[in-house]
């Protein structure tokens, strides 16, 4: 396991809370050198705190920026109209190079590994998360949850945490702080939004949104927008006894819905709580609900409660001392409620109170005074707190943070038990007396005592029984984090000093940002090969990512990061700071850093975050501003003084790309300074200067950017509303002019000239992109997809556009710089390509010039063939064609110049040519009919009866099915084993396209056939052998099946040929003149077998033709003779 190194704990804890940082050192860093560092570390947070002791200082950093004077609040409605703007701008994409006419805005989603929007590809942090103070959990299907950035919208999972997307890139407010159920409907969200905790970039919301489909789309309730007293909307509730009734908790007090949302009426308002009511609970008080409200946190607010569901209400718990309250009520109890309390002045935990009559009265259970060593530390620092426990010095440092982080929640089975959240987790075993720590925010994220810094949420999960399902979330600065084990052991001191690590039996985390892409990015750099990149971020310090991890971005600096610069000949130099005068350099790539700002003396008006740049020409230049500007010739080793004290603080600096010695600077007031000869300025070098807008209007500059082409050609934007956001110069800034006419009314904070086409100007805004192709005269919006958020950096790096958001992490696109259109068409077809011959704005050409021809197709004008150099006329546009070559399937492409109507302005441009093949029907070729005998053999093959142009697999059937016959493989095979007579089909599919085609078929029956009751005569022995006569039989198949055998069936005399003759067969010798009957078939060759037939034979005695006797008495004595025998003798048939 590692630790944070001193060095990088003392950043760690810079102005923006207690961030994570790979901390290089292990457990036996000695203390004495823990100690030097946290010494250090606490100087420094004595000069930078994260806590304001006044409300408008907190939000002074990013509201100054945006705010004209004499206005104190964001109009948030103007985002609203603004995005009704940009739906009816034109489109432009960076990634085609060409307008968009038929835009149609979709949301990302995940590939497990890289995202999307639209072309942009999602560079990252997935790993890191961001600022989140809500998360709900569906009550049935628990791997469903949202979630939501305070800058980044609202997101899903529904795998449990192991991956995120967002669901509201395109809601016209981002800035989401807590998220609702409906309470018979968990289709049903509503979602809150403004964060009103005065932090310092908290974003002021424009009421509640509601989506009845999961999330998938959301529609702001009317109510709500543009009204003020849903500005910041810190918590939403649905009532216990009407599932219609809704209660909100907002800067403008409580507010309350009788019908979901569609009216609301204001019942109950603090007045001296200038952040209005942050926390409301709501439970069953039977006829009515019952509720208890937070207000105050700079200011005495306390808590009151209304046992009437809002009508009338009263002050519950209030003191003198008591500043930001929150509530949490016992799931298994309602009438138990545990309060935890801020104190008003440096917002330490001022005391625990518990209530057991729904919120009636309140006992402390724990106060500052009573508490122990870790109770006390509930909304502080905590190992600062233990200073002295831990060895690391004699005094104990109280950085508390109640008024920005601080969370209660109690066990759903145990009231007992009870679970806070300030900068880290504690629980509680014991009702609430005393405290322990469960998280440590300085370990490697990957250890399991590690949770991030500053906690604003916790949910347990749907399921938990205190058995087998201890399952709690938390979300935090650094996104969500999930524990399994809630309820094993604390930690002890040991751990919470970092002399011991061991996470076995104790509360162990896991993070759930996969994908969670919510950074607040403030600046951006791409390291020199464009494969890795890196940027300050609020609340998460410097971050380094690299192509192909989109998880695996590491911190290289902590605290709140702020501006970057690498050096292109040695990426192993990098500068980073964290807040106001900070600036520090690594010269190993980001694994260590030290100061950087010797030299800088005497300027106490750098802003919160600080701009500094790099030249691009030389980078041992670098330039930072604070009340006026410093340079440093040998890369920070060494500052001088380059200008003297400016009208205000330096918001933006931009350097010449050509030449190191032309500068400018602009100033929050609206000041432009401008030097061509700043390498020699010092603080009595005078400056040419020049005020956008009035001398009495604040007009905040927030970048500047230089021609790459023509040093005298300069843009600047302004991020103050209701002022031109686009101004450029082209005379060296001698005059300026707003440029801005398409952009709508929102703070332009970044531009960018394309060094490739000095043309081409990028804008980054509140609300996304806007991009100029013509120098700033015309502004299309962003037409390649990316979310509408805040921009904080857009860059060029050779053809990609990279983007780093507040809110929505970091992005890139690959820019096409060529002008070229693209058509596709059929292989057998022609296009025409006349929509191409006009210029980006869609203005016909004067004329055209053909530069290059396709090679495989033809280029025609009606026609005739089209050569190179080939003039056209607007008025035969229309005739010009592009036909592929015959069975050409592929790219192809042609080029041509364009005359715009300035004779000497001219494009060339490329046309682009898909020709994708078609897919043919089969085809079929001629079936002969069949005609087969039954019994005869079949075998058919039709696979070469049918072929396919584009040589796709065929599947070959034939209906009906044929007795005896089967059709496989294409092949029609078997024994015809039944009369059939009839059509058969044939089918053939591609899998798209299908033919049928038919033949007939005959089985027929070719049996031969015996002419019946046939009569022969033979005489008493006949020879065996001789042939009595011949049979009438007829053979209809006599060539192809001849009868190739009778069959005889009986003991008969006489046998049958296959000629059909009837020949005796055995001896004939009979006494008597005899009668022969016997039954014969005929077979043919092919087995058909013919008709039964009996055949019937006489036998002739001969001695019945001799009357006379021999010798005169024979026959007398043969006639006695017989006398003797038996009388059944006389008729044998044989002897």
């Amino acid at each position: 396991m590692k630790l944070l190194h001193p060095v990088s704990l003392a950043v760690a804890i810079a102005l923006g809370g207690a961030s994570y940082l790979t901390y290089q050192h292990t457990q036996h860093t000695p203390y004495e050198q823990k100690a030097d560092y946290l010494a250090a570390k606490a100087e420094k947070k004595a000069n930078s705190p994260k806590r304001y002791d006044k409300p408008k200082e907190a939000q002074e950093f990013y509201i100054s920026q945006r705010l004209p004077k004499g206005v104190e609040t964001i109009p948030t409605e103007k985002y609203s109209q603004a995005l009704a703007h940009i739906k009816n701008m034109r489109r432009y994409s960076l990634a085609d190079n060409k307008i968009v006419f038929d835009y149609v805005p979709q949301l990302n989603s995940p590939d497990g590994v890289h995202r999307e929007l639209g072309q942009w590809e999602e560079l990252g942090p997935g790993n890191i998360g961001g600022r989140t103070r809500a998360l709900i959990i569906h009550p049935t299907e628990h791997d469903i949850m949202y979630t939501a950035g305070v800058a980044g919208g609202v997101w899903k999972t529904t795998d449990a945490g192991k991956s995120w997307h967002p669901l509201s890139d395109l809601a016209t407010n981002l800035a989401v702080t807590t998220l609702t159920f409906a309470p018979n409907d968990p289709n049903t969200i509503y979602a809150g939004t403004g964060e009103g905790f005065f932090n310092a970039d908290a974003l002021r919301g424009d009421g509640i949104f509601k989506s009845t489909d999961g999330g998938v789309t959301w529609t702001q309730l009317e109510a709500t927008a543009g009204n003020e007293l849903f500005h910041y909307t810190n918590k939403i509730v649905f009532g216990k006894n009407d599932p219609s009734t809704l209660y909100a908790a907002t800067r403008g007090g409580v507010q309350r819905s009788k019908d979901n949302g569609t009216s609301w009426e204001t019942v109950f308002v603090k007045e001296e709580a200038a952040v209005g009511c942050t926390d409301l609970a709501v439970v069953d008080g039977g006829d009515h609900d019952v509720l208890v409200t937070a207000c105050g946190s700079f200011d005495t607010g306390g808590m009151h409660r209304s046992a009437d569901g809002g009508d009338t209400w009263a002050a519950v718990l209030e003191l003198e001392t008591q500043g930001r309250s929150t509530i949490a009520v016992a799931p298994s109890d309602s009438n138990i409620m545990y309060a935890l309390l801020a104190n008003i002045d440096d917002h330490g935990m001022e005391a625990v109170y518990k209530s057991e009559d729904m919120g009636a009265t309140w006992t402390a259970t724990v106060t500052r005074d009573t508490a122990d060593d870790f109770s006390r530390l509930l909304l502080s620092n905590t190992v600062y707190g233990l200073f002295p426990q831990c060895g690391y010095g004699p005094e104990p440092q109280f950085f508390n943070q109640g008024w920005y982080d601080s969370i209660i929640a109690v066990d759903p089975v145990n009231p007992d038990v009870v679970w806070t959240g300030g900068i880290d987790t504690f629980r509680s075993d014991d009702g609430g007396k005393t405290f322990v720590p469960t998280s440590i925010w300085w370990f490697d994220m990957d250890h399991e005592l590690y949770a991030h810094a500053d906690q604003h949420t916790i949910v347990f999960h749907p399921a938990y029984d205190g058995v087998n399902n201890t399952t709690m979330f938390v979300g935090n600065d650094g996104g969500i984090q999930r524990t399994d084990n809630a309820l094993d052991e604390r930690l002890d001191l040991q751990q919470v000093c970092g002399a011991s690590n061991d996470p076995k039996g104790k509360v162990n985390w896991q993070t759930l940002n996969n994908g969670y892409a919510v950074t607040q990015f403030y600046h951006g750099t791409v390291m020199p090969d464009g494969t890795a990149y890196f940027g300050g971020t609020q609340d998460n310090g410097t971050l380094l990512g690299e192509d192909g991890g989109f998880n695996d971005w590491r911190e290289i600096s902590g605290g709140d990061g702020g501006w970057t610069a690498v050096d292109p000949t040695n990426p192993n130099i990098l500068f980073s700071e964290f807040t106001g005068l900070s600036i520090q350099k690594s010269l190993d790539g980001g694994q260590t850093f030290a100061d950087a700002t010797n030299g800088i003396s005497g300027d106490n008006g750098f802003p919160f975050i600080t701009r500094f740049e790099m030249a691009p020409s030389n980078p041992q230049v670098l330039w930072i501003g604070g009340s006026q500007l410093w340079r440093t010739t040998d890369q920070a080793e060494n500052w001088m003084a380059g200008s003297p004290v400016l009208d205000s603080s330096v918001y933006a600096i931009g350097i010449a790309p050509q030449d190191e010695n032309i500068v400018a600077a602009g100033t929050r007031e609206g000041y432009i300074y401008i030097n061509y000869n700043a390498g020699e300025a010092d603080a009595s070098t005078p400056w040419n200067s020049f005020k956008i807008g009035d001398e009495d209007v604040r007009a905040t500059i927030s970048a500047i950017a230089f021609d790459p082409t023509d040093d005298k050609i300069a843009y600047a934007t302004v991020s103050t509303f209701d002022q031109p956001h686009v101004w450029k110069t082209i005379d060296g800034g001698k005059s300026w002019k707003a440029i801005d006419k398409d952009i709508p009314n929102v703070p332009a904070t970044s531009v960018a000239v394309d060094p490739n086409n000095a043309q081409r100007i990028i804008i980054g805004t509140d609300l996304g992109v806007f991009v100029s192709i013509d120098g700033g005269e015309n502004w299309f919006a962003d037409g390649s997809g990316l979310a509408n958020t805040n921009v904080a950096k857009v860059t060029f790096h050779g053809n990609e556009v990279f983007a780093f958001t507040h809110g929505r992490s970091a992005y890139k696109v690959a820019s096409a710089t060529d002008e070229h259109y693209e058509f596709t068409l059929d292989e057998d077809s022609s296009v025409n390509v006349a929509s191409a011959f006009a210029d980006r704005f869609m203005n016909a050409f004067v004329s055209v010039e053909i530069a290059s021809l396709p090679e495989s197709g033809d280029l025609m004008l009606g026609e005739e063939l089209l050569a190179v150099g080939a003039v056209i006329a607007p008025d035969k546009f229309d005739m010009v064609t592009y036909k592929p070559d015959a069975d050409f399937t592929g790219e192809d492409s042609f080029k041509f110049t364009g005359t715009t109507e300035k004779a000497e302005s001219t494009q060339e441009v490329t046309v682009e040519l898909t020709v994708e093949g078609v897919n043919d029907m089969p085809v079929i070729g001629e079936l002969e009919n069949l005609e087969v005998m039954l019994g005869q053999a079949v075998e058919v093959d039709f696979n070469d009866k049918v072929t396919d142009l584009d040589s796709e697999e065929v599947t070959l059937s034939m209906e009906p099915q044929i007795p005896g016959l089967r059709f496989s493989d294409g092949v029609l095979s078997g024994i015809a084993s039944s009369v059939f007579s009839g059509d058969v089909t044939l089918h053939a599919t591609d899998g798209e396209h299908e033919l049928s085609a038919s033949f007939s078929v005959n089985i027929y029956d070719a049996s031969p056939t015996i002419e019946p009751n046939q009569s022969f005569e033979v005489a008493e022995n006949t020879p065996i052998g001789t042939v009595v006569g011949q049979l009438v039989f007829s053979d209809p198949d006599a060539e192809v099946s001849p009868v190739g055998k009778f069959h005889v069936y009986g003991d008969s005399l006489f046998s049958v040929d296959a000629e059909g003759n009837v020949i005796v067969a055995k001896e004939l010798d009979f006494e008597f003149q005899e009668e022969v009957y016997f039954g014969v078939q005929a077979e043919d060759t092919y087995g058909n077998l013919s008709n039964h037939a009996e055949v019937h034979v006489t036998i002739r005695d001969l001695r019945g033709d001799d009357d006379d006797d021999d010798d005169g008495d024979s026959g007398s004595f043969a006639w006695l003779s017989l006398l003797s025998l038996p009388l059944a003798m006389l008729r044998r048939r044989r002897k």
